[in-house]
């Protein structure tokens, strides 16, 4: 790879020691072998680092620091890092199956500009609950995704960025971006496993709401977005709604749980189901790395 590898597979990374082995096994077993694995572990105060040296692969590169900045900053870090032709998400705590840099290394050369996909959501024994498809246009948002299933040409996503001073909700302005202005492979199959227990988080979901609001406004008034009044009001008025009824549930925050399971999951394919091959590696999966092992509390930066 004289000239740099074509993929490179990003991956923030706070207080994830029980999936580094894990996460590396997933990439071990892609049938596309061109990548490197860009790490940024991001302040991380348990055994993450240890983990990370301790594999033997001329193909990853660490970066580290003290102190942690979440995963806006870790995010540009790894993007700062990046050698390659195109940008893959990988976050440590996901799992991915193995064709998907393939399907990424197919969209690359048939000239996409970025590539994503579905994602299956499962618990923690990784037991499939759902699967998240595309959210359809509407008034006021594109055809969209979400972030960890996505992939796009390097240049792209360093001219979009993630804003660094955010810790949650810092994927918005790349995936909206995306959608709004460029031309996607959305692969109508899962490639990701989206293990949904370990992100619930009020405060966390909170913070993620209103930054995406901010986002969502620096869109308007950059003309990046163009709506009616009338539908750039209603589209404000359900963001606040939504965050003031988050703020309501710090009373109880056990309740936030069950407002999860109503959340849009987008759509699917009329004809669309999980194949067999993908239910025997998600069995593969859960021998090899069982409910003990792998139910660590980890964030992606």
């Amino acid at each position: 790879m004289p000239n740099g590898p074509v993929l490179s597979v990003v991956t923030p990374v706070y207080n994830g020691e029980h999936f580094v082995a894990r996460s590396y096994q997933c990439l071990r077993q892609q049938t596309f072998e061109d990548w490197e694995w860009v790490v940024v572990n991001d302040g991380s105060t348990d055994r993450t680092l240890e983990e990370l040296r301790a594999i033997d692969d001329p193909r990853l590169q660490v970066t580290t620091y003290e102190a942690n900045r979440g995963r806006g900053y870790a995010r540009t870090t790894a993007l700062a890092r990046a050698r390659g032709r195109w940008i893959v998400v990988w976050d440590i705590d996901d799992l991915y199956f193995p064709d998907r840099l393939a399907r990424v290394n197919q969209a690359r050369i048939s000239n996409y500009d970025f590539m994503c996909s579905y994602a299956l959501v499962a618990d923690n024994a990784l037991n499939v609950k759902s699967v998240r498809g595309f959210h359809p246009e509407s008034a006021y948002m594109p055809r969209y995704f979400i972030h960890p299933t996505l992939a796009c040409r390097a240049e792209l996503a360093r001219s979009l960025g993630y804003p660094a001073e955010c810790r949650a909700g810092e994927d918005f302005t790349m995936v909206i971006g995306l959608a709004l202005n460029y031309r996607g492979d959305f692969v109508e199959d899962a490639l990701c496993v989206y293990q949904e227990d370990r992100e619930i988080h009020l405060e966390k979901a909170i913070e993620s709401n209103r930054n995406q609001l901010r986002q969502f406004r620096s869109f308007r008034r950059e003309g990046t977005i163009r709506i009616s009044p009338a539908s750039y009001g209603l589209a404000l008025a359900r963001w606040w709604g939504k965050i003031a009824a988050l703020q309501l549930l710090r009373a109880t925050p056990r309740l936030y749980a069950l407002t999860v399971v109503r959340r849009s999951s987008g759509e699917t394919a009329p004809d669309w189901k999980l194949s067999e091959h993908r239910r025997e590696f998600l069995d593969s999966m859960r021998r090899a790395w069982p409910v003990s092992g792998g139910t660590g509390h980890a964030e992606i930066g």
